[in-house]
């Protein structure tokens, strides 16, 4: 029985390396990071603009934050991306990825066909209000302090396939168990 939850700010790799490490094991997969754009989506905003209304109502952060502690209470064998889930799965083996600014927003960039500066402006501002929201809603002082992750791994210059194989290593697992 396992349950994984990774963190990562923007282009540290925290979607593919969760979607590759739930493959490998045959484990559920969920990015809160994707819910929160489904969720812009279906209110039809931008996300910077949603990012701003959630500054405001704190109902769609919380209805977020319920549904991934609600999941790591009902749930075995996943894989949860989000920068919270450390906090409300307790029980998780707690990953945090981190990766130097300019490989970051060069990501980012790529992923979404626009300027560097351009990646570099909005991933700035959504960090900034993630950031305001967790100090409001969470008394957050310091997001992810290292003390409370099992492993940290610099993915700036290594492939998702050698960070899921150090994952994977440093927890003594083979697929599929």
């Amino acid at each position: 029985m396992r349950k994984f939850t990774i963190f990562g700010l923007a282009g540290t790799g925290t979607t593919s390396v969760g979607e590759l490490l739930a493959k490998n094991f045959g484990y559920k997969f969920v990015s809160s990071g994707g819910k929160f754009r489904d969720k812009s989506n279906e209110l039809g905003m931008e996300l910077n603009e949603f990012e701003k209304l959630c500054l405001r109502d704190p109902k769609y952060d919380i209805e977020l934050d319920r549904f991934i502690a609600d999941f790591g209470r009902e749930n075995i064998n996943f894989v949860v991306e989000s920068r919270l889930a450390y906090r409300f799965i307790p029980d998780s083996i707690k990953i945090k990825l981190v990766c130097d600014y300019s490989t970051r927003i060069q990501r980012v960039a790529r992923r979404h066909s626009i300027p560097t500066s351009v990646a570099s402006e909005k991933t700035n501002f959504r960090e900034r209000m993630a950031e305001r929201r967790y100090s409001k809603y969470y008394d957050i002082k310091k997001l992810a302090p290292d003390k409370k992750f099992q492993i940290i791994i610099d993915t700036s210059r290594i492939s998702i396939e050698k960070i899921v194989g150090k994952i994977v290593g440093r927890f003594n697992m083979t697929a599929n168990a």
